[in-house]
Formats: C-alpha cells, structure tokens, sequence
C-alpha cells in the first residue's frame, strides 16, 4: 500500500513537473519576444531621434571662418555687433569636437505669445549664417514668407505673401582645415529651408526679429523645432508636449495664448 502510494505521488511530480516546464518554455519566449520588441522600440525612437539630429544639423547653415566678404554693408555691421563679445566661436578647436552648445539666458514657455512682437506662418525660402564682427559667434539668418499673422505688433502691417528677416543664434562654422563645428543653444533647432512653421519672434533692438521658437507644419500635425528631438537624453522639454499634435488643436492652443496673456509676471521657460 505505501509502495503504491509512493509511486502514485512519484507520477503526480513528474506530471507537475512536466506541465511546469511546458508553461515556463511557453512563458519565456513571450517574455524573450516581450524584451525585444522593447528593445526594438527603444532601438527605433533613438534612431528616429538621431534622425531629427542629423536633419537639424543638415539645416543649421554654414559660414567659413577663414574668410569674410568685403564691403559689408553698415546694416550688417550693426547686425554683427550685437553678437560680438561672446567668445564662442574659437580661432582653433580640437579635432574631436563637433558641436559647441551654450545654456539659454532667458526661458520661454511653449507658446511665448505674450512675449511675441510677431506671430507667423510661413516658409523658409533661404537661411545663411554669419560671424560677428570679431568672430567670436555665429548666427543664422532666415528669410520667410508669410502665409498667415496671427500676432503683428511690429507697426509692420504684414500680410499675407509678404516676406521678413528672422536670426537665431547659432550656426556651422567650417575651420581653415574642412573641419565643421555647430555652435548654438542647448535644445534650440535650426529651421530647414523649403519647409513651414509657425514662429514666435521677439523684435531686437536694430529691428530685427529674432526667433523665440517654432513648430514646424507636416500636415495635419506639428513638430517642436526646439526641445528633445535635437536634445534627446536630455529629459523632457515644455515643447515636445505637442508634438503630433493635430493643427487644429495647436492652433486653438495659440489663439487663446494670444487672446489671453498670463496674468502678472510669469518665469519663462526653455530648459526642462
């Protein structure tokens, strides 16, 4: 009788032990396929994101170090001077580097519309980058033609099909030796010719008007020129919340920023 119940547990061990088996080689490659789809997403966003890197750096124009065109004219001497003093931009770099990025000085939100002089879309029809007038930094010039104001405090009475002047910071400066460094903000993206935004720009003091940020259309949706898809591991910007965003929604967003301004003096905002 013991012998007969002995075996009988004996069997009972080998069938849990069996079906046991059967569920954990089941069970591990879900789990296996689980981690590489995972794996595989992670794998694709930081490709998609070194992607968008490459495009902004492909779009950052670029200026030559060695030479500087003669009879510059005196509006582009005042242009160049506001960015003088900065010392940015070295006469001599180490060959490893490939980008300079400096901190913002001053922080704006994800849609600056109090801070706004004037309030575009349109497309970049030409960019170019220039030095300074002692080369210590560089900036980028854009050229846009407007197809909708939503913002024009300017005294400029823009209108549609009308063409303006903007500059961000920053740029690709090409050394005597071919090598070519970028230099700009950390988590600001240079816009591509051919391609539509919707900008926010701030007027300097030479009455230019200077980019604040910008959302790049493709359709139906928006893209944040600034934030993590240039920046990425550097944590979450107040820009990529709209992303994919649909246009119409981003649009409302934007009216009712302009129609509304925050109330007493709010921080702004760039960095995460």
């Amino acid at each position: 009788m013991f012998f007969k119940s002995a075996m009988l547990l004996a069997l009972s061990l080998i069938v849990v032990t069996l079906v046991s088996g059967a569920l954990s080689k089941t069970a591990r490659p879900a789990q296996d396929t689980a981690k590489a789809t995972e794996q595989s997403l992670a794998g694709n966003k930081k490709k998609s994101q070194l992607t968008e890197r490459e495009r902004d750096d492909a779009a950052t124009p670029v200026v030559d170090l060695s030479s500087y065109p003669t009879g510059v004219s005196t509006d582009r001497l005042l242009k160049n001077s506001r960015y003088d003093n900065r010392g940015i931009v070295k006469s001599e770099i180490d060959a490893s580097v490939a980008s300079v990025v400096s901190e913002a000085s001053e922080h704006i939100s994800d849609l600056p519309a109090d801070e706004s002089d004037l309030i575009v879309e349109g497309r970049v029809t030409d960019s170019a980058a220039f030095l300074s007038n002692d080369k210590g930094a560089v900036y980028m010039e854009l050229t846009v033609d407007i197809s909708n104001v939503w913002k024009d405090t300017s005294g400029l009475n823009l209108r549609n099909g009308d063409s303006i002047i903007t500059e961000r910071f920053g740029g690709r400066v090409k050394y005597p030796n071919g090598q070519i460094v970028r230099y700009g903000i950390v988590g600001q993206g240079s816009p591509a010719k051919g391609t539509c935004y919707v900008f926010f720009l701030s007027r300097t003091e030479q009455g230019s008007y200077s980019v604040l940020t910008a959302y790049e259309l493709q359709g139906n949706k928006v893209q944040a020129l600034d934030g993590s898809r240039v920046n990425f591991g550097r944590g979450d910007w107040v820009f990529d919340k709209h992303n994919d965003e649909d246009y119409q929604t981003f649009r409302k967003e934007m009216e009712q920023a302009v129609k509304n301004p925050p109330s007493g003096k709010q921080k702004k905002r760039f960095n995460p």
